[in-house]
């Protein structure tokens, strides 16, 4: 009888805690116990606003939700309260101005979009006197006009984030599968973190996963050799850093150095 009560709390309590956790509005915390993030979910969706904070408890970034879709507007601020940038979205895209500001609170960058195209750019040169300087404007090209980019999801440190010229498979293809590697039937995936510069050439690369034989040298010389479309911050190519997975298959259709074709 005890062991049969104390499962049906259980029940309950678990049932009272994911609908807490799903309707109204759910805080994080740090491991200080200050809020981390105010976030409203209504039937398990997020719906309303969401808040992040600092951890000296200056809100960092605010948002608002439409049934799980980002409406509205958009804030980031800066450790100091002041406004980093605000950016509208429209149905989950951005739509209207974008504007980007300086730690100092001025004028760093003003752009435009209509569904989710950037359609016009403008920065400012950070002025001491404080007075924002326009350096540059741009129409931004139609997309048909650029190169197009494939629609791999890249990890990266930027807005839009580099891509290697021909996708994947062009590093894929430039690969050199490595005598000892190919002997032993080794195979799997060397993961890299590539810095990329502003005009698409790699800078750096720091291997994250290795896989031994050889194999992540054979990785790094397989992007060096590859060209790359630079990632983007409001729509300026700018130096960033994309995580690339490189695979070690030893394919029937394709012949490697030491290998013997039957």
């Amino acid at each position: 009888m005890i062991k049969k009560l104390f499962t049906l709390l259980s029940i309950l309590l678990t049932i009272h805690t994911i609908s807490s956790a799903q309707n109204g509005i759910v805080k994080t915390y740090y491991t200080d116990g200050s809020v981390q993030s105010e976030i409203s979910y209504v039937n398990d969706v997020i719906d309303g606003n969401a808040y992040w904070y600092y951890p000296n408890g200056q809100l960092k970034s605010e948002k608002n939700f439409d049934k799980g879709i980002l409406n509205g507007w958009i804030k980031e601020y800066y450790e100091s309260g002041l406004l980093k940038e605000e950016k509208f979205i429209k149905n989950g895209m951005r739509d209207g101005a974008h504007r980007a500001f300086y730690e100092n609170g001025k004028l760093k960058a003003l752009s435009n979009y209509v569904n989710g195209i950037q359609t016009q750019l403008q920065l400012f040169d950070y002025d001491p006197a404080y007075h924002p300087v326009a350096s540059d404007t741009n129409k931004i090209n139609p997309p048909l006009n650029k190169i197009k980019r494939s629609r791999n999801n890249y990890q990266c440190n930027v807005e839009i984030c580099p891509e290697p010229l021909g996708g994947m498979k062009s590093i894929q293809d430039s690969l050199v599968y490595p005598e000892h590697a190919l002997h032993y039937g080794l195979e799997g995936t060397v993961t890299l973190i590539a810095k990329i510069s502003p005009v698409g050439e790699v800078v750096n690369i720091e291997i994250t996963r290795d896989m031994g034989l050889g194999c992540s040298e054979a990785a790094q010389e397989a992007v060096r050799k590859t060209k790359f479309l630079p990632g983007e911050n409001y729509g300026i190519p700018v130096e960033s850093e994309v995580t690339l997975n490189v695979e070690f298959k030893i394919y029937k259709n394709k012949s490697f150095p030491g290998s013997i074709e039957k």
